[in-house]
């Protein structure tokens, strides 16, 4: 040990303080290994001892550094292994430290979830789509027709036209398809029941920041009796006269499809 506290005497590895057992700032470079007056063990020392005070001194020094008192006795002191092994990080984790480790990655998890929306939290903002209630019509089928084979199909046609100017395919997010139902179905009562289509203020809170610039693209075909594909290659048509052409603009949609009252109405929502 080469090294100890000024005030206790305590011995360290290092000059590193404070000192781990009575918190002084202060070492010195004092510490003798009287193994020749201990018997020769390499695991004691000698220290001085004040006799009126108890202040451990490396060397007989009188007068005592802390009360002044001339008189020091000799005593041999017992080095244990504790005091000379250095920790490693394996002995700092502690089930205690584990347990405070892990729920703190939990709460960062739950905090995540509830600043995307995955989770509602109090607190954060609410971004759910909000449901339509009493919406005319259907949203699943408009006779033997299915509507979500109808999207599948015109997303297929809108993909291979696109294909073929040179564009990519649009990805297909789920949030969006969302979105689209939910102006879908407002539009598909403001039509029968004297609803009202969403504000532009709203329609941005549901897209956010991820969906900037967005447009919302909207149809009103004939339901018609050519199937999935026939409603899907009608409405590339509709679309392909739109400006700019086959949503050249876009990388990702979202799509709705709804019958009421003998009209498909569509609504798509593009982000570039």
């Amino acid at each position: 040990m080469e090294w100890r506290c000024e005030w206790c005497g305590k011995p360290h590895a290092e000059n590193d303080p404070p000192c781990d057992n009575c918190g002084h700032g202060s070492f010195e470079r004092a510490v003798v290994r009287r193994t020749d007056l201990a018997g020769g063990d390499p695991d004691t020392m000698t220290v001085w001892v004040c006799t009126a005070c108890g202040r451990e001194h490396p060397k007989h020094a009188p007068p005592c550094s802390r009360c002044g008192n001339a008189d020091l006795e000799r005593e041999t002191r017992t080095v244990s292994e504790a005091e000379t092994t250095v920790p490693g990080y394996r002995d700092l984790v502690t089930p205690q430290y584990l347990a405070v480790f892990l729920a703190t990655l939990a709460l960062a998890a739950l905090l995540a979830l509830g600043a995307t929306g995955t989770v509602d939290l109090p607190g954060f903002p609410d971004n759910s789509v909000p449901s339509v209630d009493n919406v005319p019509g259907n949203g699943t089928a408009a006779g033997e027709l299915s509507l979500s084979g109808a999207e599948t199909a015109y997303l297929g046609a809108l993909g291979d036209r696109r294909a073929g100017a040179g564009l990519d395919r649009l990805d297909r997010g789920d949030r969006l398809d969302e979105i689209a139902r939910y102006y879908n179905q407002r539009r598909v009562k403001q039509v029968f029941d004297r609803g009202s289509v969403p504000d532009n203020d709203e329609l941005r809170d549901l897209l956010g920041s991820g969906c900037s610039p967005a447009r919302f693209v909207s149809n009103s075909l004939p339901v018609g009796t050519d199937g999935s594909n026939g409603v899907g290659e009608r409405l590339v048509d509709s679309v392909g006269a739109d400006s700019p052409p086959m949503l050249a603009d876009a990388d990702r949609i979202g799509v709705d499809f709804h019958s009421a009252g003998g009209t498909l109405f569509v609504t798509q929502v593009v982000c570039s």
